[in-house]
This record gives C-alpha cells, structure tokens and sequence, in this order.
C-alpha cells in the first residue's frame, strides 16, 4: 500500500509539473482565452480534420469534400461529366455564382504513349460582390478565392466530384458579423449545391 501511495504521488509531482510546464511554455491560459473567444463550432470542425488526416496520413482528405458522379442510364461517361457541368452552373446562377475560369487538364483519353490519362476538369466560381465584400473583412481571404470545383476520374473509372470543405473558412475563426456570414453561408450552399447536383446528375 505504501508503494501504490508513493507511485500516486510520484504520478500527481509529473501531471502538475507538466501542466506547469505547459503554462510556462506556451502560455496555456491565454490559448485557453483564445480559443474560447472562436465560433462555437470551431472546435468540433479541427478535430474533425485532425482525425480524418490521422486515419489517411493525407491532409487533404481532411480538407475537401467529393460525392461520386452518377452516369445516368444511356449516357456515355463523356456525354455524364458534360450533363454534370450543365447542373452546376445552373445551380451556381441561382446562388449568384458565375464561372470566372475552366481548366481541362486531362480528356479522359489514350496519350500517344498508349496510357490512358483519367478525365480532369477544374471549374472556378465567384461572386464578385461578395469577393469584395470578404476582401475588405481579411485580404487573406484572397486564398479561397475563386471557389474551385473539380470533376475527377480515378483509376476503376469511378468520377468524383470534389471541392474544398468551406465551412473552416466560415466557422473556424472569430464569429463573423450576421452580414459576412450570411453571404459566406450562400456562397457555401451554392458549392455544396452544386456538389450535390452534379454528383446526382439527373436533369
């Protein structure tokens, strides 16, 4: 009994030592002060990356979203993807998004080495007075901008439809003010809509 109280003590002398040591070297209580003062769901939106690059090692699995595109019955894969856009920009008008810029970085077809090259198309959306609006809040916004969706073939022939999860751009920092984040939470449902419109693909 005597040996368990002095490994319990020894014990308690290192978690006090270390949460001393932590409040030394990093300044834990103003970390605390900080993180309090994030939006609500802050938090619960890190670990959830964290846990997703932890489970693939590839960070960015933890920052993008993707469904598969379905190729409704009748269509070739080809006559599908072109199907998919057509949604989406028709989704992105209705959410005040425009296409600012289109790359077809692969056609779905055999180089002339004989190897066939999956399809590859990234589209850019924005919409240029909410730019503006987001620009004068933080010029670091700038990194998120245009919002980009992709429309990627992968080796079984299987096409993804992927964009990069926007709710760390909203909910991840300080709350924004009800009018940045009402235009931010339409910007998100217009990508999302056309995610989700694309990937189900039916007219």
């Amino acid at each position: 009994m005597s040996f368990l109280k002095n490994l319990l003590a020894i014990i308690g002398a290192i978690v006090v030592a270390a949460v001393l040591f932590a409040f030394v070297k990093f300044d834990l209580g103003t970390r605390i002060s900080q993180v309090s003062q994030l939006d609500p769901k802050a938090m619960g939106l890190y670990l959830d990356m964290f846990d997703k690059i932890l489970v693939t090692g590839d960070p960015a699995k933890g920052m993008v979203i993707k469904k598969k595109m379905n190729i409704p019955e009748g269509m070739s894969k080809k006559e599908a993807i072109e199907n998919a856009i057509e949604i989406m920009d028709q989704i992105g008008e209705e959410h005040g998004l425009t296409l600012v810029d289109t790359k077809l970085m692969s056609r779905g077809e055999t180089d002339e080495n004989g190897e066939y090259q999956p399809y590859v198309r990234i589209r850019s959306y924005c919409s240029q007075t909410i730019a503006k609006v987001f620009l004068k809040h933080s010029k670091e916004f700038i990194g998120f901008m245009p919002c980009r969706i992709g429309i990627v073939e992968d080796e079984n022939g299987d096409v993804w439809i992927l964009t990069m999860s926007m709710d760390l751009p909203i909910n991840g920092g300080h709350p924004l003010e009800p009018k940045l984040l009402d235009l931010a939470t339409e910007v998100r449902a217009g990508m999302y809509g056309m995610l989700e419109g694309a990937a189900k693909n039916e007219d």
